[in-house]
């Protein structure tokens, strides 16, 4: 299997989910959203590879006791040239770590279809085999304008960029058949958290 490429590792992250994090930032990323805060991430071919060293250093990391999990962001962990790796790596971290928790941070949007759940950008469309190896997707593009909106109508949302984006509870979405939100992690107005 050919190597993916990355930007970045982060450590002891604590922007990208619950709880303290080791973060992979990926290379490739093709929905281009205006405003993107990594547009470095974007070009599939960019950072550097992610060896065998590099790949002993996330490891590491995830290894320590006060790390709550980890979380694949880019880029998008989703992209085609990154889906086999991040996917096996998920299914890795069950695995050695169970206790610990899996967000992918995607473009891509979940939508049930029949009897799944399919990822989808409007031109492609695909299922992952090793879904249930997740614990968190925060999905969706993200959208400026609307992000702005957010902001002038003092709209808080925890973990993504705007209010069309969801941080999707997996098992849960698994269990019930139906797209679940994270507990406490629907949009909600400044001054109403403790509502």
């Amino acid at each position: 299997m050919k190597n993916i490429r990355f930007h970045a590792i982060t450590t002891d992250d604590m922007k990208n989910g619950n709880g303290l994090r080791v973060v992979l930032w990926v290379a490739g990323c093709s929905h281009h959203c205006k405003g993107c805060q990594n547009p470095a991430t974007h070009d599939v071919s960019g950072g550097k590879v992610f060896d065998a060293w590099e790949e002993a250093l996330f490891w590491e990391c995830l290894s320590k006791s006060h790390i709550q999990g980890a979380t694949f962001s880019g880029g998008d962990p989703l992209h085609p040239a990154n889906r086999e790796k991040i996917g096996q790596m998920c299914k890795k971290i069950k695995e050695q770590f169970p206790k610990k928790d899996i967000w992918i941070y995607t473009g891509y949007r979940v939508e049930k279809e029949k009897d799944s759940f399919v990822f989808t950008d409007g031109t492609e469309k695909f299922s992952l085999d090793w879904l249930s190896f997740v614990d968190v997707i925060v999905d969706g593009p993200f959208k400026e304008e609307i992000r702005k909106q957010d902001q002038k109508s003092h709209l808080l949302v925890k973990w993504c960029g705007d209010s069309s984006q969801r941080v999707i509870d997996v098992g849960k979405t698994i269990q019930s058949g139906t797209v679940t939100i994270l507990e406490g992690c629907k949009p909600i107005e400044k001054g109403k958290e403790s509502d």
